[in-house]
Protein backbone atom coordinates (compact mmCIF):
# COMPACT_ATOMS: atom_id res chain seq x y z
CA UNK A 1 0.00 0.00 0.00
CA UNK A 2 1.20 3.06 -0.91
CA UNK A 3 2.18 5.88 2.15
CA UNK A 4 0.57 9.29 1.84
CA UNK A 5 3.52 11.57 1.00
CA UNK A 6 4.62 9.08 -1.96
CA UNK A 7 4.78 11.33 -5.33
CA UNK A 8 1.39 10.92 -7.21
CA UNK A 9 1.65 10.08 -11.05
CA UNK A 10 2.54 12.42 -12.87
CA UNK A 11 -0.56 14.45 -15.09
CA UNK A 12 -3.51 13.09 -12.49
CA UNK A 13 -3.40 16.44 -10.92
CA UNK A 14 -3.73 19.63 -12.47
CA UNK A 15 -4.24 18.38 -15.78
CA UNK A 16 -6.71 20.98 -16.71
CA UNK A 17 -4.73 24.06 -16.04
CA UNK A 18 -3.73 25.54 -19.73
CA UNK A 19 -2.91 29.43 -19.63
CA UNK A 20 -3.01 31.54 -22.23
CA UNK A 21 0.24 33.12 -23.13
CA UNK A 22 -1.73 36.18 -24.02
CA UNK A 23 -2.86 36.80 -20.61
CA UNK A 24 0.81 36.32 -19.32
CA UNK A 25 1.85 38.74 -21.60
CA UNK A 26 -0.41 41.16 -21.07
CA UNK A 27 0.24 41.28 -17.22
CA UNK A 28 4.16 40.97 -17.53
CA UNK A 29 3.34 44.40 -19.37
CA UNK A 30 1.13 45.94 -16.59
CA UNK A 31 3.58 44.87 -13.97
CA UNK A 32 6.17 46.55 -16.10
CA UNK A 33 4.57 50.04 -16.76
CA UNK A 34 4.07 49.76 -13.04
CA UNK A 35 7.62 49.44 -12.20
CA UNK A 36 8.34 52.27 -14.54
CA UNK A 37 6.24 55.14 -13.15
CA UNK A 38 6.54 54.02 -9.69
CA UNK A 39 10.88 54.08 -10.24
CA UNK A 40 10.44 57.30 -12.49
CA UNK A 41 11.49 59.61 -9.61
CA UNK A 42 14.13 57.19 -7.55
CA UNK A 43 17.87 57.29 -7.46
CA UNK A 44 18.95 55.79 -10.57
CA UNK A 45 21.16 53.44 -8.41
CA UNK A 46 18.70 51.00 -7.79
CA UNK A 47 16.89 51.14 -11.25
CA UNK A 48 14.40 49.01 -12.37
CA UNK A 49 16.54 46.09 -12.90
CA UNK A 50 16.53 45.30 -9.05
CA UNK A 51 12.67 44.83 -9.27
CA UNK A 52 12.11 40.89 -9.75
CA UNK A 53 8.50 39.00 -11.08
CA UNK A 54 7.17 36.22 -9.40
CA UNK A 55 4.64 33.73 -10.42
CA UNK A 56 2.57 33.28 -7.35
CA UNK A 57 0.45 29.08 -7.10
CA UNK A 58 -2.31 29.26 -4.72
CA UNK A 59 -2.23 25.33 -3.62
CA UNK A 60 -5.74 23.26 -2.43
CA UNK A 61 -3.84 22.14 0.70
CA UNK A 62 -0.56 22.99 2.77
CA UNK A 63 2.01 20.47 1.51
CA UNK A 64 2.76 17.97 4.10
CA UNK A 65 6.27 17.34 2.52
CA UNK A 66 8.92 19.83 1.43
CA UNK A 67 11.37 17.86 -0.09
CA UNK A 68 14.63 19.37 -1.46
CA UNK A 69 14.62 22.92 -3.54
CA UNK A 70 14.27 22.10 -7.09
CA UNK A 71 15.73 24.19 -10.49
CA UNK A 72 13.92 25.02 -13.39
CA UNK A 73 15.71 26.21 -16.34
CA UNK A 74 14.79 29.63 -17.65
CA UNK A 75 15.68 30.60 -21.60
CA UNK A 76 16.93 34.02 -20.18
CA UNK A 77 18.66 33.43 -16.79
CA UNK A 78 18.46 36.06 -14.06
CA UNK A 79 22.14 35.89 -12.69
CA UNK A 80 24.39 36.79 -15.79
CA UNK A 81 28.70 36.67 -15.94
CA UNK A 82 27.96 39.81 -13.20
CA UNK A 83 26.26 38.23 -10.64
CA UNK A 84 28.07 37.12 -7.68
CA UNK A 85 28.07 33.55 -6.55
CA UNK A 86 29.07 31.77 -3.57
CA UNK A 87 29.00 28.37 -3.23
CA UNK A 88 29.05 26.71 0.13
CA UNK A 89 31.05 23.76 0.37
CA UNK A 90 32.57 20.72 2.29
CA UNK A 91 35.98 20.82 4.30
CA UNK A 92 38.49 20.92 3.51
CA UNK A 93 37.92 24.20 1.91
CA UNK A 94 41.20 24.85 -0.22
CA UNK A 95 40.74 21.85 -2.07
CA UNK A 96 37.10 23.22 -3.33
CA UNK A 97 38.66 26.42 -3.80
CA UNK A 98 40.95 25.29 -6.33
CA UNK A 99 38.75 22.99 -8.00
CA UNK A 100 35.99 25.54 -8.58
CA UNK A 101 38.12 29.04 -8.55
CA UNK A 102 41.13 27.57 -10.85
CA UNK A 103 40.42 24.20 -12.63
CA UNK A 104 36.85 24.30 -13.85
CA UNK A 105 36.10 28.37 -12.95
CA UNK A 106 32.28 29.29 -13.51
CA UNK A 107 31.55 32.87 -14.93
CA UNK A 108 29.77 34.39 -11.90
CA UNK A 109 31.31 32.43 -8.78
CA UNK A 110 33.43 34.49 -6.88
CA UNK A 111 33.57 32.57 -3.22
CA UNK A 112 33.87 29.33 -1.92
CA UNK A 113 33.53 29.00 1.95
CA UNK A 114 33.75 25.62 3.23
CA UNK A 115 31.28 24.33 6.35
CA UNK A 116 34.14 24.70 9.27
CA UNK A 117 35.07 29.11 8.27
CA UNK A 118 30.89 29.33 7.90
CA UNK A 119 30.45 28.43 11.39
CA UNK A 120 32.64 31.14 12.14
CA UNK A 121 29.68 33.42 11.58
CA UNK A 122 28.30 33.63 14.97
CA UNK A 123 26.56 37.04 15.24
CA UNK A 124 23.63 37.31 13.25
CA UNK A 125 24.76 40.91 11.79
CA UNK A 126 27.81 38.63 10.25
CA UNK A 127 25.13 36.20 8.68
CA UNK A 128 23.15 39.63 7.64
CA UNK A 129 25.86 41.27 5.97
CA UNK A 130 27.09 37.88 3.97
CA UNK A 131 24.18 37.52 2.62
CA UNK A 132 23.62 41.18 1.14
CA UNK A 133 27.13 40.33 -0.21
CA UNK A 134 26.37 37.74 -2.79
CA UNK A 135 23.02 37.46 -5.15
CA UNK A 136 22.90 33.16 -5.22
CA UNK A 137 24.20 30.93 -3.06
CA UNK A 138 24.71 27.03 -3.82
CA UNK A 139 25.92 24.08 -1.54
CA UNK A 140 27.07 21.11 -1.65
CA UNK A 141 24.46 18.72 -1.60
CA UNK A 142 26.02 16.59 0.96
CA UNK A 143 25.97 19.18 3.48
CA UNK A 144 22.34 20.95 3.08
CA UNK A 145 21.11 19.53 5.92
CA UNK A 146 23.32 21.08 7.92
CA UNK A 147 22.60 24.70 5.86
CA UNK A 148 19.92 25.70 8.51
CA UNK A 149 21.85 25.22 11.26
CA UNK A 150 24.53 27.26 10.37
CA UNK A 151 23.21 29.97 8.79
CA UNK A 152 19.85 31.07 10.91
CA UNK A 153 16.71 33.14 9.86
CA UNK A 154 19.05 35.98 8.19
CA UNK A 155 19.32 33.27 5.26
CA UNK A 156 15.83 31.78 5.51
CA UNK A 157 13.36 34.36 6.26
CA UNK A 158 15.14 37.55 6.31
CA UNK A 159 16.83 37.89 3.20
CA UNK A 160 15.07 34.39 1.61
CA UNK A 161 18.13 33.72 0.18
CA UNK A 162 18.76 29.71 1.06
CA UNK A 163 21.31 27.86 -0.98
CA UNK A 164 20.77 25.55 -3.69
CA UNK A 165 21.55 22.31 -2.85
CA UNK A 166 23.73 21.17 -6.28
CA UNK A 167 25.54 17.57 -6.46
CA UNK A 168 29.29 18.20 -7.18
CA UNK A 169 30.85 15.25 -8.75
CA UNK A 170 34.30 15.78 -7.58
CA UNK A 171 35.52 13.02 -9.98
CA UNK A 172 33.94 14.11 -13.10
CA UNK A 173 35.84 15.73 -16.37
CA UNK A 174 33.43 18.44 -15.28
CA UNK A 175 32.06 18.88 -12.39
CA UNK A 176 30.17 21.84 -12.60
CA UNK A 177 27.65 21.27 -14.59
CA UNK A 178 25.23 20.99 -11.83
CA UNK A 179 26.30 24.89 -10.59
CA UNK A 180 26.07 25.91 -14.49
CA UNK A 181 22.39 25.15 -14.63
CA UNK A 182 21.56 26.32 -10.65
CA UNK A 183 23.02 29.53 -11.90
CA UNK A 184 21.11 29.40 -15.22
CA UNK A 185 17.63 28.71 -13.86
CA UNK A 186 15.21 29.71 -10.96
CA UNK A 187 14.81 27.74 -7.61
CA UNK A 188 11.47 26.04 -7.08
CA UNK A 189 10.64 24.99 -3.25
CA UNK A 190 7.64 24.01 -1.46
CA UNK A 191 6.83 25.89 1.59
CA UNK A 192 4.95 24.61 4.59
CA UNK A 193 1.54 27.42 3.37
CA UNK A 194 -0.94 27.16 0.76
CA UNK A 195 1.49 29.17 -1.77
CA UNK A 196 4.50 29.35 -3.65
CA UNK A 197 6.33 31.76 -5.34
CA UNK A 198 8.96 31.51 -8.11
CA UNK A 199 10.96 33.94 -9.54
CA UNK A 200 11.29 34.34 -12.96
CA UNK A 201 12.68 37.34 -14.06
CA UNK A 202 13.57 41.29 -13.34
CA UNK A 203 11.89 43.92 -14.57
CA UNK A 204 15.13 45.54 -16.58
CA UNK A 205 14.54 42.18 -19.14
CA UNK A 206 12.66 42.99 -21.96
CA UNK A 207 8.63 41.56 -22.15
CA UNK A 208 9.31 38.63 -25.04
CA UNK A 209 12.07 37.48 -21.95
CA UNK A 210 9.49 37.92 -19.38
CA UNK A 211 7.23 36.08 -21.24
CA UNK A 212 9.04 33.36 -22.11
CA UNK A 213 10.41 32.57 -18.48
CA UNK A 214 7.13 32.80 -17.29
CA UNK A 215 5.68 30.17 -19.63
CA UNK A 216 8.60 28.01 -18.69
CA UNK A 217 8.01 28.06 -14.97
CA UNK A 218 4.73 27.75 -14.89
CA UNK A 219 4.83 24.57 -17.06
CA UNK A 220 7.51 23.37 -14.60
CA UNK A 221 5.41 24.26 -11.93
CA UNK A 222 2.80 22.47 -12.36
CA UNK A 223 4.27 19.20 -13.44
CA UNK A 224 6.78 19.40 -9.72
CA UNK A 225 3.39 19.98 -7.93
CA UNK A 226 1.63 17.45 -10.16
CA UNK A 227 4.03 14.77 -8.15
CA UNK A 228 3.07 15.45 -4.88
CA UNK A 229 -0.12 15.35 -5.36
CA UNK A 230 -0.64 19.25 -4.82
CA UNK A 231 -3.55 20.67 -6.86
CA UNK A 232 -3.14 24.26 -8.14
CA UNK A 233 -6.22 26.80 -7.00
CA UNK A 234 -4.98 29.78 -9.03
CA UNK A 235 -2.20 31.71 -10.13
CA UNK A 236 -0.97 35.33 -9.67
CA UNK A 237 1.94 37.41 -10.95
CA UNK A 238 3.38 39.92 -9.14
CA UNK A 239 6.35 42.25 -9.00
CA UNK A 240 8.34 43.75 -6.14
CA UNK A 241 5.87 45.72 -3.36
CA UNK A 242 3.05 45.67 -6.02
CA UNK A 243 -0.19 44.31 -6.24
CA UNK A 244 -0.55 40.43 -8.11
CA UNK A 245 -2.54 40.50 -11.51
CA UNK A 246 -4.28 36.98 -11.87
CA UNK A 247 -3.03 34.69 -14.69
CA UNK A 248 -5.59 31.68 -14.12
CA UNK A 249 -8.20 30.51 -11.59
CA UNK A 250 -9.75 27.24 -11.46
CA UNK A 251 -13.05 27.50 -12.75
CA UNK A 252 -16.09 27.26 -9.94
CA UNK A 253 -17.79 23.57 -9.94
CA UNK A 254 -21.44 23.21 -11.12
CA UNK A 255 -24.40 23.97 -8.72
CA UNK A 256 -25.55 26.26 -6.31
CA UNK A 257 -22.99 28.32 -4.51
CA UNK A 258 -23.14 26.91 -0.51
CA UNK A 259 -24.45 29.93 2.01
CA UNK A 260 -21.89 28.85 4.68
CA UNK A 261 -23.66 31.01 7.53
CA UNK A 262 -26.84 28.97 6.92
CA UNK A 263 -24.92 25.60 6.78
CA UNK A 264 -23.46 26.69 9.94
CA UNK A 265 -26.74 27.23 11.53
CA UNK A 266 -28.21 23.99 10.37
CA UNK A 267 -25.39 21.76 11.49
CA UNK A 268 -25.78 24.29 14.81
CA UNK A 269 -29.17 23.52 15.51
CA UNK A 270 -29.09 19.96 14.15
CA UNK A 271 -26.58 18.78 16.58
CA UNK A 272 -28.73 20.55 19.43
CA UNK A 273 -32.05 18.62 18.52
CA UNK A 274 -29.71 15.74 19.10
CA UNK A 275 -28.66 16.79 22.16
CA UNK A 276 -32.23 18.06 23.45
CA UNK A 277 -31.44 21.61 23.19
CA UNK A 278 -33.36 24.43 21.97
CA UNK A 279 -31.47 24.37 18.57
CA UNK A 280 -30.85 28.02 18.88
CA UNK A 281 -27.80 28.53 16.64
CA UNK A 282 -24.46 30.80 18.08
CA UNK A 283 -25.73 33.46 15.70
CA UNK A 284 -29.03 33.79 17.19
CA UNK A 285 -28.63 33.77 20.81
CA UNK A 286 -30.47 37.22 22.19
CA UNK A 287 -29.50 38.41 25.65
CA UNK A 288 -32.52 37.42 26.76
CA UNK A 289 -31.79 33.69 25.99
CA UNK A 290 -27.98 33.55 27.66
CA UNK A 291 -27.92 31.33 30.65
CA UNK A 292 -25.69 32.49 33.68
CA UNK A 293 -23.35 30.61 35.64
CA UNK A 294 -25.90 29.76 38.33
CA UNK A 295 -28.33 28.31 35.80
CA UNK A 296 -30.95 31.72 35.66
CA UNK A 297 -31.39 33.56 32.63
CA UNK A 298 -30.00 36.64 32.41
CA UNK A 299 -33.23 38.99 30.88
CA UNK A 300 -32.83 42.12 28.19
CA UNK A 301 -33.90 45.35 28.97
CA UNK A 302 -36.51 46.95 26.85
CA UNK A 303 -38.03 50.82 26.83
CA UNK A 304 -41.34 48.77 27.72
CA UNK A 305 -40.04 46.28 30.59
CA UNK A 306 -37.02 48.44 32.46
CA UNK A 307 -37.98 46.36 36.11
CA UNK A 308 -34.97 45.08 38.12
CA UNK A 309 -36.30 43.29 41.51
CA UNK A 310 -35.44 45.11 44.55
CA UNK A 311 -37.22 43.43 47.38
CA UNK A 312 -40.33 43.26 45.72
CA UNK A 313 -40.13 47.25 44.14
CA UNK A 314 -39.25 47.94 40.64
CA UNK A 315 -37.20 50.95 39.49
CA UNK A 316 -40.15 52.74 38.28
CA UNK A 317 -41.74 52.34 41.78
CA UNK A 318 -38.37 53.44 43.62
CA UNK A 319 -38.43 57.09 41.94
CA UNK A 320 -42.11 57.52 41.65
CA UNK A 321 -41.46 57.67 46.22
CA UNK A 322 -39.27 60.38 45.50
CA UNK A 323 -36.14 59.12 46.70
CA UNK A 324 -33.05 58.50 44.83
CA UNK A 325 -30.13 56.52 45.03
CA UNK A 326 -27.88 58.81 47.06
CA UNK A 327 -30.25 59.38 49.61
CA UNK A 328 -30.95 55.55 49.86
CA UNK A 329 -27.07 55.48 50.41
CA UNK A 330 -27.26 58.00 52.87
CA UNK A 331 -29.84 56.19 54.80
CA UNK A 332 -27.96 52.82 54.58
CA UNK A 333 -25.13 54.38 56.50
CA UNK A 334 -27.23 56.39 58.85
CA UNK A 335 -24.47 59.07 59.71
CA UNK A 336 -23.50 60.82 55.58
CA UNK A 337 -25.94 63.06 54.45
CA UNK A 338 -26.21 65.00 50.89
CA UNK A 339 -25.15 68.44 53.05
CA UNK A 340 -22.21 67.09 54.53
CA UNK A 341 -20.62 65.86 51.20
CA UNK A 342 -17.49 68.35 50.42
CA UNK A 343 -18.54 69.12 47.11
CA UNK A 344 -21.61 70.16 47.53
CA UNK A 345 -20.30 72.25 50.96
CA UNK A 346 -18.31 73.78 49.04
CA UNK A 347 -20.61 74.72 46.44
CA UNK A 348 -22.52 76.22 49.20
CA UNK A 349 -19.81 78.29 50.72
CA UNK A 350 -18.85 79.55 47.44
CA UNK A 351 -22.43 81.02 46.66
CA UNK A 352 -22.28 82.36 50.16
CA UNK A 353 -19.19 84.29 49.51
CA UNK A 354 -20.85 85.85 46.68
CA UNK A 355 -23.86 87.08 48.02
CA UNK A 356 -22.57 87.92 51.24
CA UNK A 357 -24.23 86.17 53.68
CA UNK A 358 -21.29 83.74 54.64
CA UNK A 359 -21.41 82.27 57.90
CA UNK A 360 -18.81 81.42 60.36
CA UNK A 361 -18.04 77.18 60.40
CA UNK A 362 -18.93 76.82 63.82
CA UNK A 363 -22.18 77.79 63.46
CA UNK A 364 -22.75 75.57 60.48
CA UNK A 365 -21.45 72.59 62.38
CA UNK A 366 -24.17 72.95 65.06
CA UNK A 367 -26.62 73.05 62.25
CA UNK A 368 -25.46 69.89 60.94
CA UNK A 369 -25.43 67.87 64.00
CA UNK A 370 -28.57 69.38 65.07
CA UNK A 371 -30.13 68.35 61.63
CA UNK A 372 -28.45 64.79 62.52
CA UNK A 373 -30.39 64.36 65.26
CA UNK A 374 -33.49 65.04 63.98
CA UNK A 375 -33.29 62.68 61.56
CA UNK A 376 -32.17 59.49 63.88
CA UNK A 377 -35.12 60.52 66.50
Amino acid sequence: MASKEAPAEEGAVNSDVKVKKALVQKAVRALKQVVEKRSANQNPLFNEATETLTLHFALAKIPEKLGHPAVIPLPHPLYTDKSEVCFLSKTPQKTYKELLLQKHPVPGLTKVIGVEKLRRYTHSTEKRALADSFDLFLCDKRVFKSMRELLGSAFFKQKLKFPVPVLLKDKAPDPTVDIRKAIAGTIFKLAFGPCVGVRFGRCGMSEEELAANASAVIAHSIKLLSKYGLLVQSIGMQATNSMALPVWKRPTPPGETVNLKKWREQQASSAASDTGASGVSDSEITGSEIISDAGETLSTFSDTDREIETGGETMSEIDTAGETQSELDSEADGEITKEDLPLVQGLKKKKRRREGTDVPAEPKKKAAKATKKAKAA
